[in-house]
C-alpha cells in the first residue's frame, strides 16, 4: 500500500473551496498474511471505499473515496490513479465525512465518528480491532492454547505494514468500541464523569448525582447516550 500525503491527491485537481463493544472474534493463524486470510469487510469499516469529502480549516476541503481501516486504525482513500492511501497527520485537517456519516479528527492520528448531538454535547466514538489472545505454538508446529498470552494492546501499524505478526502464534482479534465527548468549540474530551461534569459545569452537582445514581458505564453507548439526553435537558 503506498502511503503519501493527502496533499499530493488535492494537486491532482480535486482541490475546492468551501468509536460498543462487538462480540465478534478473528482468528488469525500463525504465519498467515493478515491481508491475505482476511476479507476486506473483515479489515474496513465499510464494504467498499465510499464517496466523501474532507473538510480543513479555513473552509477548504477535498473530494475522493474513503474508508477506515479498523486493524491500521487510519482513514484510507483511493486517488485518481486507483492507489490506496492513507491521510497523513495534519493539524488543518477538521473533519472527514463517508457517505452520512462524519469523522471528527483529533490530531495527531484519532478519527472519531458522530453518534449523535445532545445540545452542547456531541458523542463520538471509534472502532477498531483489539489483540486480545496470542497463542504460541507447541510441539509439531501447532498452537497451544493452554499457554496464550492474555494482552490488551491495540494491534495497530499506521502508515506500516498490515503483514507483521508473529509468525509463531495465532492471534485473536476482538471488534470494540471507544468513546470521547466534544463541545462546541471543537475540543475534545473523556467519554467519563470527568468529561460530563466539564461539558455541563453549569448544573454539576446534579450531573454528578445522576451519573452515580444510575451506575453508568461510560464504557456502553447506551448509557452514554442516556445520560447525555438527561444532561441535555437541564436548564
Amino acid at each position: 500500500m503506498k502511503v503519501v500525503a493527502f496533499v499530493g491527491f488535492l494537486l491532482m485537481g480535486v482541490y475546492s473551496e468551501v468509536a460498543a463493544q462487538s462480540n465478534q472474534y478473528i482468528r488469525i493463524k500463525a504465519g498467515e498474511n493478515l491481508t491475505g486470510s482476511l476479507s476486506f469487510t473483515d479489515r474496513y469499516q465499510y464494504p467498499q471505499f465510499t464517496m466523501g469529502k474532507l473538510v480543513y480549516a479555513a473552509n477548504k476541503s477535498a473530494a475522493a473515496r474513503f474508508n477506515y481501516h479498523l486493524f491500521l486504525n487510519e482513514m484510507q482513500f483511493i486517488n485518481a490513479t486507483g492507489d490506496t492511501l492513507a491521510l497523513e497527520n495534519d493539524p488543518t485537517l477538521q473533519l472527514v465525512v463517508i457517505g452520512p456519516d462524519s469523522f471528527y479528527y483529533e490530531y495527531p492520528k484519532t478519527y472519531w465518528q458522530l453518534v449523535g448531538t445532545y445540545g452542547s454535547a456531541q458523542l463520538l466514538t471509534k472502532r477498531t480491532m483489539v489483540l486480545i489472545d496470542r497463542e504460541k505454538e507447541g510441539g509439531y508446529q501447532q498452537s497451544m492454547g493452554a499457554s496464550s498470552i492474555r494482552t490488551t494492546t491495540t494491534y495497530s501499524a499506521s502508515n506500516g505494514p498490515i503483514a507483521r505478526l508473529d509468525t509463531h502464534s495465532d492471534m485473536v482479534f476482538s471488534k470494540k468500541a471507544a468513546f470521547r465527548l466534544r463541545d462546541t468549540n471543537g475540543q475534545f474530551h473523556p467519554a467519563s464523569q470527568v468529561g460530563f461534569l466539564h461539558l455541563f459545569a453549569k448544573n454539576k452537582g446534579i450531573v454528578k448525582q445522576y451519573l452515580k445514581e444510575h451506575s453508568i458505564k461510560f464504557n456502553q453507548e447506551n448509557d452514554l447516550r442516556t445520560s447525555l439526553s438527561f444532561c441535555k435537558t437541564l436548564p
